[in-house]
């Protein structure tokens, strides 16, 4: 017993550190949008178009690997997304041209993508009783990194450094959590009848259930609200008059603002039930980004800023849980399907983002989020309060 615990342990810390790690790569290009698409002379709407681009690729990743993961093990499939990760980071350090730089920015999102769903699918192994304080501790991984990656772009801002230099000394790290891996031993969860067909029986088991089908809309409407106020939120500063380098200290601020809120939610959930969690908080979402919209105040609006993180953190790993329950004996294709409902939510409202900051408004990731939130607490209050539910 002690063995497993420990083995447990070392998978949750490796989990944790890999996500952590991983995601500084795709978290830094954020808060550069100005810097990069200024230097590959891209505008806004051109560069929303790419990170579009790359979610799509996710979408048809996320199931596929999902599935993969119940066919071939999940070790396999997780050295596949390393190495596209290591091959994308490595062509952005290279990257001088537009086209470059969206071969590597897709290679790094379907990479991260890969990674993702294979952490998900362990915790969901190894901590089948107590799935959402696992979904929300290795969360923290990749939520840290939102922290560390504008302060890493106001660094480099601020020493008029290169911004490829990043990616250099990221292959580093990457470098080494590769090498880790090949002496953990992972819960593989594969079993000698899996096959298309039993996938294909296990999928459509999943998506006859009405609680799975709620929570993936949920999680498409949910994953878009925090990937899209990170993504252009430096972009709106820039409007008010706010160069980048303040700007990523807020960004960093407001990053870390969902550090604490997933902390919080982390014990929340050991006293209140995961859709009452998520239903109160996406209600005060919607209040305090009322509050940032409307104050001019920094100060004032950098607290609201840190508010409305705080509330919003952690909802995709609850939303997430409650609809894995239905197939614990298949997480890999549970896990591929949610994000698959996750990535085509960001593929959406991220390029209606792009294109409404581009020709209409900076303020459009506002008006956005207002509608998304809106959505999501009547979603919440039919999971909440419906008679099926």
């Amino acid at each position: 017993m002690k063995e497993n615990g420990l083995q447990t342990k070392s998978i949750l810390i490796y989990a944790f550190s890999q996500v952590l790690i991983f995601s500084l790569v795709k978290n830094i290009i954020g808060p550069l949008i100005p810097v990069i698409s200024d230097q590959l002379n891209a505008g806004l709407d051109l560069i929303g178009s790419i990170i579009s681009l790359s979610i799509f690729g996710l979408i048809l990743i996320s199931f596929l690997s999902g599935n993969l993961i119940e066919l071939i093990g999940l070790k396999k499939v997780l050295y596949a997304g390393q190495a596209l990760h290591f091959a994308g980071t490595a062509l952005m350090y290279f990257s001088k041209g537009f086209s470059s730089f969206m071969i590597a920015y897709f290679l790094i999102q379907l990479g991260i993508g890969i990674i993702f769903i294979c952490n998900l699918s362990m915790v969901g192994i190894i901590y089948n009783r107590k799935r959402s304080e696992g979904f929300l501790k290795i969360n923290i991984g990749a939520t840290i990194s939102l922290v560390i990656a504008p302060l890493a772009a106001s660094l480099i801002l601020f020493l008029k450094s290169d911004w490829h230099v990043f990616f250099l000394f990221h292959l580093v790290l990457q470098t080494a959590i590769i090498v880790l891996l090949i002496r953990l031993k992972l819960p593989e969860n594969v079993k000698a009848n899996n096959n298309i067909k039993t996938l294909f029986a296990a999928n459509k088991k999943i998506f006859k259930n009405p609680q799975f089908i709620l929570c993936s809309v949920i999680t498409f409407f949910y994953a878009p609200v925090v990937n899209i106020f990170y993504v252009w939120f430096t972009s709106y500063f820039e409007s008010i008059g706010i160069g980048t380098q303040l700007s990523s200290v807020f960004l960093a601020i407001f990053s870390f603002s969902i550090v604490i809120g997933m902390i919080v939610k982390n014990r929340l959930v050991k006293f209140y039930r995961e859709k009452r969690i998520i239903f109160y908080t996406f209600i005060l979402s919607f209040l305090t980004l009322g509050g940032i919209f409307l104050i001019d105040n920094l100060i004032l609006k950098n607290i609201l800023i840190f508010t409305f993180g705080v509330s919003i953190a952690g909802n995709f790993a609850l939303s997430f849980s409650i609809g894995m329950e239905l197939m614990p004996d298949y997480t890999g294709s549970a896990s591929g399907l949610m994000l698959t409902f996750a990535n085509l939510g960001v593929l959406v409202f991220q390029y209606v983002s792009g294109y409404l900051s581009e020709y209409w408004s900076k303020d459009s990731v506002f008006y956005i989020t207002f509608f998304i939130l809106a959505v999501l607490i009547a979603l919440t209050s039919v999971l909440n309060f419906g008679r099926k539910f």
